[in-house]
């Protein structure tokens, strides 16, 4: 009887360290994702957000935007499909300037980075395409060619496939606001979330205007996905 009992409790603690050991791989292999199977699963995700956070830095030179200045990074936050404010780190005639910029629906403010005021900026000044289906990031990934699958890295503390391939400059009109030139090519590296698909990081390499310095690269991280924001017009 006692040799029962001790064969039944060796079983026991087995089938315990079997279930609380590592998992057992499934049957079969493991699908396998091409780079365009990471970039389909990941692009429709932007557009189910509600809002998150966005920084845009530039190493090599700025891009022309309004009032003369020359954007060199902005960062802020989105809450779909059409509100924005961010601030802005830009330079005008050689000095270093900041102006903030807020968009909600079709009317858009920037503060004038001498006085400080805001000002009415003309409708075709559209910031905020930069983050709608059509025309922006989500545009700018189903646009990517030669699409290469690298090593997974970390970007913004989140385990993520690496992507690389190439862009035409016009599919980043949005980033260029309204300047891209045609016909030039742009490295780009995309990082997205190997659980949650969503798009971590991308960087651009290369000119999208005409008159941007060569060796340009552009980075944009996003962050804080869903958390409430709250973007309204200056008074």
């Amino acid at each position: 009887m006692k040799q029962v009992f001790i064969c039944g409790l060796v079983a026991i603690l087995l089938l315990v360290a079997c279930s609380n050991g590592e998992e057992t791989s499934p049957a079969g292999p493991l699908p396998t994702l091409t780079p365009e199977d990471i970039i389909d699963k990941a692009s429709p995700k932007l557009d189910e957000l509600e809002s998150f956070h966005f920084k845009l830095s530039q190493k090599g030179g700025g891009t022309p935007i309004a009032m003369g200045l020359e954007m060199t990074g902005t960062w802020g936050d989105i809450a779909p499909p059409d509100k924005l404010a961010m601030k802005i780190e830009a330079t005008w005639m050689g000095q270093f300037m900041e102006a903030e910029l807020v968009t909600v629906g079709t009317t858009t403010y920037m503060t004038n980075p001498l006085s400080g005021k805001w000002e009415l900026l003309s409708a075709d000044f559209d910031a905020v395409t930069l983050f709608q289906p059509n025309t922006g990031i989500r545009a700018v990934m189903e646009s990517v060619t030669d699409l290469n699958l690298l090593d997974p890295e970390t970007a913004g503390g989140t385990r993520c496939f690496h992507l690389e391939g190439l862009l035409d400059s016009e599919a980043l009109n949005g980033f260029a606001v309204g300047h891209a030139a045609e016909g030039l090519s742009v490295e780009t590296d995309i990082w997205i979330g190997m659980n949650d698909f969503l798009l971590r990081k991308v960087t651009f390499d290369g000119r999208i205007c005409e008159d941007e310095n060569d060796g340009i690269i552009r980075t944009l991280e996003l962050s804080k996905f869903n958390e409430p924001v709250k973007i309204e017009l200056p008074e």
